[in-house]
């Protein structure tokens, strides 16, 4: 019961842990989507929003036409088309600039309310934008627009681009407003699921007659819980693609969009898995039983008593146990700034290490006693054979 428990509390820790830190937090939102200022996909989409709206808003076309003497709509049209292209590549220029950078964080924190509302079902934001997280790109349209300006283009210098007209819907989903009960209690129990977690898996351990076999098990039942919840992500994901009828973010857009969010998620549920698998694998070749029975056949019995290393190690097995588990928490103690793959080569390591000092002590063999020719054996039978003469 414990080691199925554990297996569905090791998807549910992750997420907990991925909504909180990564999607209901500012800062960890501002910091996942911040990728997507780099994305192709996502700037070609956001650029040709800008342009459109710049042109929208200032009536290019009527303008030149109004300007130019006679019937030269086809020259008008020139004029706009060369026009466009002009402001595409100013609007490509800026959006490779640091000045965007900035402009895409604070247009992503102020719809973080939105992104709040979405998963958590909490504020009116979702009733305003009907769902959806938008972004107002009106700052990003007048720098371009000043840009634009600087360059000649005098016609756009009384251009005003009011709040709310340059607007791109980054990222809307029906899955995710239908799971907004889930995901709130997971931002409320992303402490307590991750500790329920540890807590089960070594009440497990603790209560188990067979212990590394109860640990090659809690292995591959996290990675089962694993596997399901990258399942359910590919499931979402394709669930999404096929809804995303938005014409500003679609096609390789609306994929870069989902991937980027789901990120860390996807990065934390595959080294769970990769954990999981290394912690049932190390278990089970760290098996003394294991390893004696190899050092045997490389060895033979006698190899270990003859060298005094089997002896020596089996009587002081308790302290060269302690002293490899102290090396290894001081090395990670003084690592540089370590990483959980080092913390878990490191512990993988150590329980090798002890695997390998049980099975050395092991391999000590007591002398047998030697017999006699007229052993209590020999006795016993000659005495046999008077008797039944």
């Amino acid at each position: 019961m414990l080691v199925v428990l554990t297996a569905l509390l090791a998807p549910l820790a992750v997420s907990a842990v991925w909504v909180h830190e990564r999607i209901l937090t500012t800062d960890g939102w501002v910091e996942t989507v911040a990728p997507l200022a780099d994305d192709p996909a996502v700037i070609d989409a956001i650029s040709n929003r800008i342009v459109n709206t710049i042109f929208e808003r200032a009536d290019i076309q009527d303008r030149i036409t109004d300007i130019l003497p006679g019937p030269v709509d086809a020259l008008g049209r020139t004029f706009t088309n060369s026009l466009r292209n002009l402001a595409t590549k100013q609007t490509e220029k800026f959006l490779e600039s640091d000045a965007f950078q900035s402009l895409w964080e604070e247009a992503n924190r102020v719809a973080h309310e939105q992104v709040v509302a979405m998963f958590s079902g909490q504020g009116d934001a979702l009733e305003n934008h009907n769902g959806q997280v938008v972004l107002d790109l009106g700052a990003v349209a007048d720098k371009v627009r000043q840009r634009l300006v600087d360059n000649g283009v005098g016609i756009l210098k009384r251009v005003t681009i009011p709040k709310g007209q340059a607007e791109i819907v980054l990222f809307e989903s029906s899955v995710v407003t239908d799971l907004q009960t889930v995901f709130r209690l997971l931002d409320q129990l992303w402490i307590a699921l991750p500790i329920a977690f540890l807590v089960v898996a070594a009440a497990a351990i603790a209560v188990s007659v067979r212990r590394r076999r109860t640990v090659i098990e809690l292995g591959l039942a996290a990675a089962a819980g694993s596997l399901l919840l990258l399942a359910g992500l590919h499931y979402a994901r394709r669930e999404y693609l096929s809804a995303a009828t938005g014409a500003q973010l679609n096609g390789e857009a609306a994929e870069s969009v989902f991937d980027t969010i789901v990120s860390k998620l996807e990065t934390w549920t595959w080294l769970l898995l990769v954990v999981a698998l290394v912690v049932a694998v190390a278990a089970f070749f760290s098996d003394p039983r294991k390893i004696e029975w190899v050092a045997r056949r490389l060895h033979g019995d006698k190899v270990a008593n003859r060298s005094g290393v089997a002896p020596w190690v089996r009587g002081n097995r308790v302290a060269v146990s302690v002293g490899g588990a102290a090396a290894a928490l001081v090395l990670i103690a003084i690592w540089p700034s370590p990483t959980l793959k080092v913390v878990i080569v490191i512990l993988v390591l150590l329980a090798f290490y002890l695997g390998i000092v049980t099975a050395v002590a092991r391999l000590v063999n007591p002398a047998p006693p030697d017999s006699p020719s007229d052993g209590p054996a020999e006795v016993l039978v000659a005495s046999d054979v008077d008797e039944a003469s």
